[in-house]
């Protein structure tokens, strides 16, 4: 840095105290709060930021929206808000700094959600605006407008899902389906990477009248949720083998798919059991999930 910032004009001879990166800060452990970020010692101490080992200025937001929430609630002497992994990428945060601790600063990457698919930017509102409204966070008017699309959406599934075609129906219509003699409901076609909704149109001309903003949301749904349904799997899966041995002939170094900061982690805390490997910090769903399929096949394969 000093040889690039004498290299400008005026600043041949500048002298330079600190370097500009690697700044050192202290930091409280987080594992000493609780999930609402209300430390542990000292009842109505609320942290938020880098001092719970954070880095990153929407770690840091969303850590201060859900302290002044719990804060104020406690001030109203009302229960402290909790956020699960399994509704927003703040609960996995949150939970990933309170009961794992950081051994270097903590960013939120979408690896580290086990329900990632779930936990999108499009059905923010549908996850999280009926906690808003339960815990005081969200207005009258806006409840009022979530509620009214979610009646929409609720009442244009069970329509789209009440509609049904044979295979050669649909071919009339335009849409090209296995002649498997199966019958599919509009809902079911919506999954297709092909069908939209102005293709369903043509065989029901009555969804012309669904509002397009709703329809979107559906056919999001719809093409997610065999993936969703196999994320589900997984993570069921996980947790069925968390106290599985992890044996001694794994090689972290050799094994593949794995990024350099994930083995590095793996050979140095060498855990015992896939709920050690889990409790590692920074160590992804994807990587535990990686480690089990090699222990079930019983081998490490060979790198070409």
């Amino acid at each position: 840095q000093v040889a690039f910032l004498r290299s400008m004009q005026g600043l041949e001879n500048v002298e330079v105290v600190r370097p500009g990166y690697a700044i050192e800060y202290d930091f409280v452990d987080p594992r000493a709060l609780n999930h609402t970020l209300e430390t542990k010692a000292r009842r109505g101490l609320f942290l938020a930021g880098q001092i719970n080992g954070t880095t990153g200025y929407e770690e840091a937001a969303a850590q201060g929206l859900l302290a002044g929430a719990n804060a104020a609630r406690l001030a109203f002497g009302l229960d402290g808000l909790r956020l699960s992994r399994t509704e927003s990428y703040v609960g996995v945060m949150i939970d990933d700094l309170v009961t794992r601790g950081v051994s270097e600063p903590y960013r939120m990457f979408t690896s580290r959600a086990e329900f990632r698919l779930h936990l999108r930017s499009d059905n923010a509102a549908e996850r999280l605006t009926s906690v808003g409204v339960e815990v005081g966070l969200v207005g009258s008017e806006r409840a009022k407008l979530f509620e009214a699309k979610r009646k929409a959406v609720s009442e244009t599934r069970a329509k789209l899902e009440s509609l049904v075609v044979t295979p050669r129906e649909a071919e009339r219509g335009g849409l090209k389906l296995n002649q498997d003699g199966v019958r599919r409901s509009a809902y079911a076609l919506l999954s297709y990477p092909e069908i939209d909704a102005g293709l369903l149109t043509r065989i029901w001309p009555e969804l012309a009248s669904v509002p397009a903003q709703i329809f979107e949301m559906l056919e999001i749904d719809a093409k997610y949720a065999v993936y969703l349904d196999r994320q589900a799997e997984d993570v069921a899966a996980l947790r069925r083998d968390e106290a599985r041995a992890i044996p001694d002939w794994i090689d972290y170094e050799a094994l593949p798919g794995l990024s350099v900061e994930v083995r590095q982690k793996l050979v140095a805390g060498r855990p015992e059991t896939i709920a050690d490997a889990q409790a590692i910090d920074g160590i992804t769903p994807a990587a535990v999930l990686l480690l089990l399929s090699v222990i079930r096949r019983g081998r490490m394969e060979k790198s070409a």
